[in-house]
């Protein structure tokens, strides 16, 4: 793969310490914006978003945490959906956008995002150009909700699928925008169908895609050509020469692209293997792409925290600075807390934290998504 590297939803907390509470330096608040409802977002019973064992003590004594981003030279993550009209089927493209809109909460600041829908808004064409919803801006901070890139991305996206899959097009768009991007970039192809909407084109019953998915009086074997006039429409051929065209552009142009498909696209596998392999990220064994089984937002989700590991994993965090006191300091798995442990949890130091055996290989096949790291409480050991 290209370029993977980076840090993946890391937070560096540095605390005041435990016992009582008392006013920290200026120093220690330097840059930091408590977000709002909880010093990080955790999911706990108290509902205030502190982390496990952060807070009053059992003895009376005080543990609290500030959140400090910790950035890593950031990279891009550049979406291209497909909103054809097929995304209606089984809700998939409110599926799509929510998960989305997920990884964008859960890797935060640690990257950058940006976003085009293809076809576009104006229903009335079935193949609309192509419009970038989300340009290319930072992630947002950790927080119990939404900031305003997760949410700009969800106000965008609102609306119902319709249309063609002008695939090529949307990759031809796309190409001045990223490689115009300050770093490392990578785009994330997701759809559930073949390319097409290319209206030049022309094509035999093989590369008919009525024929291909079996319509109605569309016979896989012909002989009806149901993109042939005067019936059919040239639009309905598969565009796969075009779209491969545009994959290789970017991966030239240094931008590698991940194909993600999803439920509806199985009939084009091989030409998304091909887009695979072109992008620069195709995987070991079949299929080379990032399939999606099933509809559900689990699995969809699923598949993007793997492409998300691909390009942001990491098992070494470097930290701002050493915390003053390696003992009062904790990891958290997607806010599950890990015991420091010489072979499956994490050492430190210095200022750099190790994730270590089985943690580390978990972080980076994407089964856990969020790495935070803590100070400010007493270490958890092994259990």
């Amino acid at each position: 793969m290209k370029g993977v590297a980076a840090a993946v939803a890391t937070l560096l907390a540095l605390a005041a310490g435990c016992g009582s509470e008392r006013p920290r330096p200026a120093a220690d608040l330097a840059g930091v914006t408590p977000p709002s409802g909880g010093s990080g977002g955790f999911d706990n019973d108290a509902g205030d978003g502190r982390p496990p064992g952060c807070g009053q003590k059992d003895d009376g004594s005080f543990c609290d945490c500030i959140d400090v981003p910790l950035f890593t030279n950031p990279p891009n993550m550049y979406f291209v959906l497909d909103r054809s009209g097929s995304m209606a089927d089984d809700n998939k493209w409110s599926r799509v956008r929510v998960v989305v809109a997920k990884i964008l909460r859960g890797i935060g600041p640690r990257a950058s995002f940006g976003a085009t829908l293809f076809p576009g808004f104006d229903s009335s064409q079935g193949c609309a150009p192509p419009v970038e919803v989300l340009p290319i801006r930072p992630g947002d901070p950790p927080g119990a909700t939404d900031g305003p890139t997760t949410k700009a991305l969800l106000n965008a996206t609102q609306g119902n699928p319709y249309g063609g899959t002008p695939t090529a097009e949307a990759l031809r768009y796309v190409l001045p925008r990223v490689t115009a991007a300050q770093g490392r970039t990578f785009v994330i192809l997701a759809t559930d169908g073949g390319p097409n909407c290319n209206k030049g084109s022309g094509c035999g019953v093989e590369k008919c895609m009525p024929n291909i998915e079996n319509y109605p009086g569309c016979p896989i074997a012909g002989p009806n050509n149901c993109c042939a006039p005067p019936n059919g429409y040239a639009e309905s051929c598969l565009d796969d020469a075009a779209t491969k065209s545009a994959v290789a552009a970017l991966s030239a142009a240094g931008i590698p692209v991940y194909v993600v498909g999803i439920p509806g696209s199985a009939a084009y596998g091989t030409l998304l293997d091909e887009l695979a392999v072109l992008g620069g990220t195709a995987q070991s064994g079949t299929p080379k792409y990032f399939r999606v089984d099933s509809s559900s937002e689990t699995a969809i989700l699923d598949a993007l925290k793997r492409v998300a590991a691909q390009i942001t994993a990491t098992c070494e965090f470097k930290l701002k600075e050493a915390p003053a006191d390696p003992n009062l300091v904790n990891v958290y798995l997607d806010e599950k807390i890990l015991p420091q442990d010489p072979l499956n949890g994490w050492k430190i130091e210095g200022p750099t934290v190790t994730l270590l055996g089985a943690a580390c290989q978990s972080v980076l096949s994407g089964d856990v998504f969020d790495v935070r790291i803590i100070a400010g409480c007493p270490t958890v050991g092994p259990r």
